[in-house]
């Protein structure tokens, strides 16, 4: 009885054994090849964790444009030497984009709105007091004497220079130029045949402007324009002051006078 008890222990032992010894053989096989598992174990794991988490978004930094923005527009740089003193200048008047339009903030407290709708903004700037903007449809100006954006129409141009003064700006392509008076709030065109810009420079009510075959003085306060022909000649340096401007040509002098509104011819040699 008791030998039969200890042979039924003994078996019953031995059998766990293999068992064990066969599950232990099998363990590394199964993980290393989990397809012998039923697959839908995985599957219905997958797909609970997927819905429960949330989408994930790329991160913003991933979206960088790969191929640059274009540079079609340039602050111009004169090529004479502008010895002009100019004052400290304080700029007056500010704009803020919103929503599809532009609000400007004169000196005293006016809102002057413009309704951007169609229109994206390539270059803004605000200086002494006026502002102006260029968008790729229109040339945009306000001053502290408007009622209104004035809109100067632009013809196709891709590339731009752009000149600020505190009374007047100008926006320049291969072609023509765009200067803003903001004391009459108006965009005057000058078409460049066969000429080149050298130089823009804005004191007070006075521009000069050098190109390439001929020197333009604009007051502002009238719009009249006066012309000096270059004669071939190249101007290296100018001055602006209160009373007169200086555009020196190496032993050649073109003084334009205020109080007489003409050009003067003088010789340094002499």
């Amino acid at each position: 009885m008791l030998s039969r008890l200890h042979t039924k222990q003994f078996l019953k032992l031995l059998s766990i054994t293999i068992g064990l010894s066969l599950f232990i053989g099998l363990f590394p096989s199964l993980f290393a090849n989990p397809d012998q598992f039923d697959g839908d174990i995985y599957y219905v794991d997958t797909v609970s964790q997927n819905r429960n988490r949330a989408p994930q978004r790329p991160h913003p930094d991933l979206h960088v444009p790969t191929v640059p923005a274009k540079q079609d527009i340039t602050v111009f740089s004169n090529a004479p030497t502008d010895k002009t003193a100019y004052p400290y200048i304080q700029t007056t008047i500010n704009f803020v984009e919103g929503h599809l339009s532009l609000k400007a903030f004169l000196s005293d407290g006016t809102e002057v709105a413009y309704s951007t709708r169609g229109e994206h903004l390539r270059y803004s700037k605000c200086y002494g007091d006026l502002c102006i903007i260029v968008s790729q449809k229109n040339l945009l100006g306000v001053s502290n004497t408007s009622t209104e954006w004035e809109k100067g129409h632009i013809f196709g141009e891709e590339r731009y220079e752009v000149a600020m003064g505190h009374k007047a700006a100008l926006v320049a392509s291969d072609r023509k130029l765009y200067i803003y008076n903001s004391y009459t709030n108006h965009w005057e065109t000058i078409s460049l045949e066969q000429e080149t810009l050298s130089a823009f420079a804005n004191l007070y009510d006075k521009v000069a402007i050098i190109t390439s075959r001929r020197i333009l003085v604009m007051d502002l306060t009238t719009e009249m324009q006066y012309e000096q022909n270059l004669l071939l000649r190249r101007i290296y340096q100018f001055e602006m002051r209160d009373g007169f401007i200086n555009f020196y040509s190496g032993s050649k002098l073109w003084m334009f006078r205020h109080q007489t509104e003409a050009f003067e011819e003088v010789d340094l040699t002499d």
